[in-house]
C-alpha cells in the first residue's frame, strides 16, 4: 500500500534529522516521514566525522549558523542530555606563510571569535612541539618552515556525534516524526501538477511537473502532498541528477586514523590542556594536518584536509589507506610533533565531505519542484546542523525567514542560489 505523507525527508544524517525535527516543531499537524538507506540514524558520513565544532569561519553566514547551533547544543547539555561537549579549543599552529591566512580569517570573523596568540615557547612546553625545523633534512624534503606561534580559538572544541544524532532522533520521535530504516530510495517520482491525462510519458513540461514522492527499494511507494527534502549528503546527486536537478556539491573523501595514546602520547594527552577543559585542543598543523584528542578513549584522531590532487569521487565503501597516513600525513606530523615519530595507527575510518561550490551550505528549491535540496555542509555539518535544519524546514513550509536558536532572523534565501549571502569559505578543515 502507498504511504501518504505531508513531508518526506530523505536521509537520517544530522541535517535530515534536524530538518525533520524542526518541520514537525513548526507544523505539529503535518505527517513527516524520514527514510534512510542505513539501519540506523547517523550511520552515513555523520557518524564518520571528527565531531568538532568552532565559530571561526571566513564566511559570516557559516559563523552565524555555527554560533547558533553550538548555543543550542550547549543548552541541550544544560537541560541534562550530554552531547559530550568539550570546550578544548582549536589551535592553529602557524608558520610565516600560514600566519597571514589565519589572521585574515580572524579579521573576517570579527565578533564572536574568542582567540589569543600562543607563543612558540608555550607550544614547546605544553605540546612538546618542535618549532624550529629549518635546517633539518626532513623539513627540507617536505618544504616545511619554522613555527612562529599559534592561534588558540577558545569558542571551539569537540563533541560526540552519536549523542547529537540520538538527541535529534529522540526529540523528533517524541513529536511524532516517523522513520523507515533500511529503506533506500530507488527513484524520485515526478507527477503532473495540473491536467493529469493518465497517459504514458507524463508529466509533460507543460503540466508543471513536481516531485510527488519516491519509490523505495522493495517497491514501497511514498506519496508526498507538500514537499520532499533531499538531505542525503553525497548520495543526493544519484537521485536528483536523473530528474534534472543538481545539488551544486561534490563528494570528497576524508580519512581519519586512530592512534592510541601510550607512553609519551599518554603524557601529551594529560598535559596539553590550554583551556582548562581537561583536554588538549584540536591542533591544526601546517599543511592542514589535524590532531584531535579523544581523551575518553585514550587516543588521538589524525586527519589531513588535502585539496589539490584529491578527486571529487564517491567511494563506496570508503576505507582508510595505511599508505596515505605513512606518506602524506606522518612526515608532517612527526616533524612538528616528535612524540608521533615512529608511531602508526591502530585503525581508522573514512567518509566524505559534501563540498559546495563556495564551501557554505546550500538550501534551495529548484524549478518550483516541491523538492528542497539541503546539503553542501563541506565538512562542518554537525556544527551547523541546527541552523541548517531550521532554514530547510522554513523553506519547505514557505517561510521567507526563520529564527535561529540565538534569536537572529535569517532569510532562507541566504543559503539559496538566488539571494545567496555567502562569502567563499576558506577554512575548510
Amino acid at each position: 500500500m502507498p504511504v501518504d505523507v505531508d513531508y518526506l525527508v530523505v536521509g537520517a544524517g544530522v541535517v535530515g534529522l534536524s530538518t525533520a525535527y524542526h518541520l514537525k516543531l513548526m507544523n505539529p499537524n503535518a505527517r513527516v516521514l524520514v527514510v534512510e538507506k542505513e539501519a540506523a540514524p547517523g550511520a552515513g558520513d555523520t557518524g564518520k566525522s571528527m565531531a568538532a565544532f568552532r565559530v571561526i569561519f571566513t564566511s559570516r553566514i557559516s559563523s552565524l549558523l555555527a554560533r547558533s547551533t553550538i548555543s543550542y547544543y550547549s543548552d541541550v547539555e544544560k537541560r541534562g542530555f550530554s552531547l559530550g561537549m568539550t570546550w578544548a579549543g582549536y589551535l592553529f599552529v602557524v608558520d610565516e606563510e600560514m600566519r597571514g591566512h589565519v589572521e585574515r580569517g580572524l579579521r573576517m570573523l570579527g565578533e564572536g571569535g574568542e582567540w589569543e596568540w600562543v607563543e612558540p615557547g608555550l607550544l614547546e612546553e605544553k605540546l612538546n612541539m618542535r618549532v624550529k625545523v629549518s635546517g633539518l633534512e626532513e623539513a627540507e624534503i617536505i618544504g616545511a618552515s619554522d613555527v612562529v606561534g599559534g592561534v588558540l580559538v577558545r569558542k571551539a572544541g569537540f563533541l560526540d556525534a552519536d549523542r547529537v544524532v540520538e538527541h535529534y532522533f529522540k526529540e523528533a520521535r517524541k513529536l511524532g516524526v516517523e522513520f523507515m530504516f533500511e529503506a533506500p530510495v530507488d527513484r524520485l517520482n515526478l507527477e503532473p501538477r495540473t491536467s493529469p491525462l493518465g497517459v504514458e510519458g507524463e508529466p509533460f513540461p507543460w503540466q508543471a511537473p513536481r516531485v510527488g514522492g519516491a519509490k523505495l527499494a522493495g517497491g514501497v511507494e511514498v506519496r508526498v502532498r507538500r514537499k520532499t527534502v533531499m538531505a542525503a549528503g553525497v548520495w543526493a546527486n544519484r537521485l536528483l541528477n536523473p530528474i534534472g536537478i543538481d545539488t551544486f556539491t561534490r563528494p570528497k573523501k576524508r580519512q581519519v586514523f586512530r592512534i592510541p595514546a601510550r607512553g609519551r602520547l599518554g603524557e601529551l594527552l594529560k598535559k596539553g590542556d590550554l583551556t582548562g577543559s581537561g583536554s588538549p585542543p584540536l591542533i591544526i598543523l601546517p599543511r592542514k594536518v589535524l590532531v584531535r584528542p579523544a581523551v575518553r578513549e585514550g587516543s588521538f584522531w589524525i586527519q589531513l584536509s588535502d585539496e589539490l590532487g584529491r578527486p571529487y569521487t564517491l567511494e563506496e565503501p570508503p576505507a582508510a589507506e595505511d599508505s596515505y597516513y605513512n606518506l602524506s600525513i606522518h612526515p608532517v606530523l612527526a616533524l612538528y610533533m616528535p612524540d608521533f615519530e615512529g608511531v602508526y595507527p591502530a585503525g581508522g575510518w573514512a567518509g566524505h565531505y559534501d563540498v559546495s561550490f563556495d564551501g557554505n551550505p546550500i538550501v534551495y528549491e529548484p524549478y518550483s519542484s516541491d523538492l528542497i535540496v539541503a546539503g553542501g555542509t563541506s565538512g562542518s555539518g554537525i556544527m551547523k546542523a541546527d541552523g541548517i535544519g531550521r532554514v530547510a524546514a522554513g523553506l519547505a513550509l514557505g517561510f521567507e525567514e526563520v529564527e535561529l536558536y540565538t534569536g537572529e532572523k535569517f532569510r532562507v534565501s541566504w543559503l539559496g542560489l538566488e539571494g545567496r549571502l555567502c562569502e567563499r569559505e576558506q577554512l575548510i578543515l
